[in-house]
Formats: C-alpha cells, structure tokens, sequence
C-alpha cells in the first residue's frame, strides 16, 4: 500500500481518536454551581419517584458542564417544538413561505359573467392562513384579496361551488397518540393541509352567582354551522379556564364538562374547528355572496367528494397564490407562544421533504432517521408528534442537547432557530421563569409542561462567558407542577452562577 495513504488514514485515525476524547471532556472541578444543584435536586424527597434528566455541554468546547441519567428518554411536553422547528428550518430554509392557490376548473362565459365550475382552494400547508398571531394575516385580509381576484374574472354567478382542497396532507389530521381529553381544545388542533384562523373557534360563557351554578353559552367566534354543544361546565371558585371540550375531527357535536369562575358575564373558551378545509370553504362562499357572486352550490371538500363517489375535473386555471409569513417568522412565533398547531405542521412538512409522505407517524420515524443521519445517538427516541402534547414521546436530555449543539455551530439557520427561543424572565412562555434573578435575561429556552411533565432546553450564558447548551426533563414528580418549575429554576440559575 501506497505510504502517503498510510500516513494519511493514520493521521485520520489519530484526529478521530483525539476529536473523540476532547468532546467527552468534562470539567476538572467538579464541586460547581451546577452539580451542586444536581445534587440538591437528587435528594429531594419530592422528586425521589421521579424520571429525571439533565445534560449540559459548553457549546464552543464540547466540554460536559454537568450530567445526570443523560440517556434516559421521557415525556418532554413543548420542548419537543425544538425538535420539528429545527428539522424545518434545515430541510427548506428560513426564507421559505408555504402557497395557497385560488384556482377555477371548467370555463367562463364571459357574456352571461357565469362560471360553469368550482372555485378550488389548493392548501398548500400553511400553517398561518389567517392567523391571528401576523399582521399581514390578520382580520380575514385573505378572503378579500381573493374574493377580489375571482371579482376580476368579471363573473357574478358560479354554477359550482367552492371546493377546499386539503390534500397535501393526511386526512387523518389529528396524531393518533392525542387524549381525548385534549383534542377538542384550541391547543388540540390538528394540522390540515387547508388550516385557517389557527383553527380554533372561542365560545363566550356566561357563569352563575354561586357555586355550582350552570353557565350559559352565548355566542361562538367565528360562528360554525351545525356546530353544536353540550354543554355541562359549572360555576365554582376557580379563577382559571378549568374546562374541557371534547369532540373529535370532522364531527360536529361537542361537550364541555369543567369548572369555570364565578360571576363572568363574557368568559371565553377555546376549541378546535371540526374541519378547516371546509370551514375555509364556507368562509369564502361568504365573502363571495357578501360581493354579489352567488354560488350555485354549496361549499364542500375533496375529502367529502371523495366519500360520496362523485367526480371533479382536475383541469385548473390559476387565480392568485397567497404566501404565508417566511418560515423563519413561523418558528418564532411557535416556540415563543409554543403553537401546538404550527409545530404540527412543521412536521407533516417535514415529512413531505424526507419521504414524500405527511402522515404523523410516517413524518416522524423520518426525523428521527434525519437527526440520526446528522450523528445523533437515537437509542429509546420516539417522536409522535410536532409539539410534545402526546405522551408516548420519549426523548433524552442528551438528544435535545445534541440538536441544540448542531444547530448553533453546524446550522446556517442557527439565527432564525435562536431567536425563536423565549428569554427567561422577558419574553413568551418563559416570562415569569427566573424573574428578578440573576438569570433573567441570560437563558434562551423552550418550556414544556403537560400532566406530570416540566421540561426546559435551551442555551445559557454563565458568569464566566461559558455559551452552554442545556436540557432537563422532569416526569412524574411528587409536588406541583408550579413547585417542579421553581426546583428547575434553581438548576437553570446555576448554569448561569457557573465560573469554571
């Protein structure tokens, strides 16, 4: 064998051998702030049941700040959201906006100003289609735009109807991991390939004089037809939103059970819209009515063509296409606010430029292929949904950390990905997290909390300039969760204190 190639396939050795052992560097000092807190989490009585997991690397040196059952995979809640934005952002870019097409099928007679066909709305994904969370989305500035570009066909009259064309995700818009209990609330919407208004309606309730009193529906926002209630919430002491709304996709009968305050005379709900793409379709048919373009027929899907066996013609003019916000605008709202709905969406695209395929299992087996592809250890990983709101999720601290480090010194979305990320004591959901502590302003994390979860995972800055990428998960703990937040909180402090 030719010398030169020896020498050379000796030095890659030597390089791996060395890059290997320097990355599994761990501080010399091992009596830290941070492992001092460790250890004041490790015998409270109150976590001594508890799934605990915590890593913490400096991200210039690779060196481990601190560690503790590193590998063991948990429920992560909202944290997860790290995991769908980051895939995102690397498989189509921070610039990159979702379309929503407005097409026609058959033909104009232009004389008699009809249109002998449907009005197509071709989703394409967007997870922003008249949110209320965007300026430019805002205040239904969609329909108009498109009822004024079908007004521009010069017609006033369609044989047809309009047809909401969600397609290019999976029907099954709900991940099948979901509770009951959750899927029927705002946070509980699915992502449709047609998504609209973020894909909550808000119910206004008035609630008794006393305890134990009925509350009374008075009005839903916007208004869904054939929408209807049980509804079955009290009046107690609560001073929070305690109720429920049960009732799954496609279907229309809803109830609530719950509490909700005393003495409300305007208190508000919020549950997830039944179908989007076809809501999407009614709110056009509307608008277009609203301006003197009547509809011949009523709004439907194809999706429900579909099911009644019926026909329609695949020859379609373009009208206008409506982008979204960039991608980049997308993350930061999501992992600011941590928009279950928008994380979802994430993923099914996420599966559309890995394997062609949107459905939420299939999506997610594909992010776990694509991190393991970038060097991530995926032993006991298991992705099943965008946004951490199923409990069959399963990750570990170290996993998170691994996407953290990438991201900060391997992404060319790294700026997009950071500033997404709540600032502790300031921002999103991470506003009242280390307030008026010495760590308000110097940790960039996303939060994550569901029944039994208090999850946290992020970047820090330590007093002695160290850039640490952190993660900690907390399941099944013997306290409230607002007391498990506070225990973290000492932790996150800690990594700021740290002066090695």
């Amino acid at each position: 064998m030719n010398l030169k190639i020896i020498s050379l396939a000796f030095i890659l050795i030597i390089n791996l051998i060395i890059t290997k052992t320097y990355a599994q560097k761990i501080l010399k000092n091992s009596d830290h702030t941070v492992n001092n807190a460790l250890k004041t989490l490790k015998n409270d009585p109150e976590l001594a049941a508890a799934g605990f997991s915590f890593y913490a690397i400096d991200t210039k040196t690779d060196e481990i700040i601190a560690e503790h059952n590193q590998n063991l995979v948990l429920k992560s809640a909202s944290t997860l959201k790290l995991v769908s934005s980051a895939t995102c952002l690397e498989l189509y870019g921070a610039d990159y906006t979702f379309n929503t097409t407005i097409k026609y099928n058959g033909y104009i007679d232009t004389a008699n100003r009809i249109l002998y066909g449907n009005i197509i709305i071709k989703g394409g994904g967007d997870p922003a289609l008249g949110s209320q969370y965007f300026y430019q989305t805002k205040e239904k500035k969609f329909l108009s735009k498109w009822t004024d570009a079908i007004k521009n066909l010069n017609i006033d009259s369609i044989t047809g109807s309009i047809i909401a064309d969600a397609d290019i995700y999976s029907q099954q818009i709900v991940p099948s991991t979901w509770t009951w209990e959750d899927m029927g609330n705002y946070f509980g919407a699915g992502a449709c390939g047609l998504t609209v208004m973020d894909n909550f309606y808000t119910i206004s309730i008035k609630t008794g004089k006393s305890v134990g009193d009925k509350t009374e529906i008075i009005s839903t926002d916007p208004q869904i037809p054939e929408l209807t209630f049980d509804n079955q919430t009290i009046t107690s002491n609560t001073t929070s939103d305690d109720s429920f709304i049960f009732g799954a996709p496609y279907k229309y009968d809803r109830l609530i059970t719950g509490e909700l305050p005393l003495n409300k005379t305007n208190f508000k709900i919020k549950g997830s819209i039944p179908d989007p793409a076809w809501f999407c379709a009614y709110e056009l048919d509307n608008f277009l009515n609203e301006n003197n373009i009547k509809t011949n027929k009523k709004p439907t899907t194809t999706r429900i063509i579909r099911e009644d066996s019926l026909f329609i013609d695949t020859n379609f003019t373009e009208i206008i296409i409506t982008q979204s916000p960039k991608l980049s605008d997308i993350v930061y709202i999501t992992n600011l606010n941590s928009i279950n709905l928008f994380a979802e969406h994430f993923l099914c695209h996420a599966g559309i430029a890995l394997i062609d395929n949107p459905q939420t299992e299939k999506a997610a087996q594909a992010v776990e292929n694509f991190w393991k592809q970038k060097g991530m250890t995926t032993t006991g990983l298991s992705l099943n949904d965008g946004s951490g709101l199923s409990h069959y999720n399963a990750i570990s601290s170290k996993q998170l950390v691994f996407i953290l480090n990438y991201m900060k010194n391997q992404s060319t979305n790294y700026e997009a990905f950071f500033n997404s990320l709540p600032i502790a004591g300031k921002t999103g959901t991470l506003a009242s997290v280390c307030k008026d502590t010495d760590a308000e302003g110097k940790i960039n994390a996303k939060s994550g909390s569901i029944r039994h979860v208090r999850a946290y995972a992020g970047y820090a800055t330590s007093d002695s300039g160290r850039e640490i990428a952190f993660a900690m998960l907390l399941n099944n703990f013997d306290c409230s969760s607002y007391k498990a937040r506070q225990k973290l909180e000492t932790l996150m402090l800690a990594l700021v204190k740290l002066n090695e």
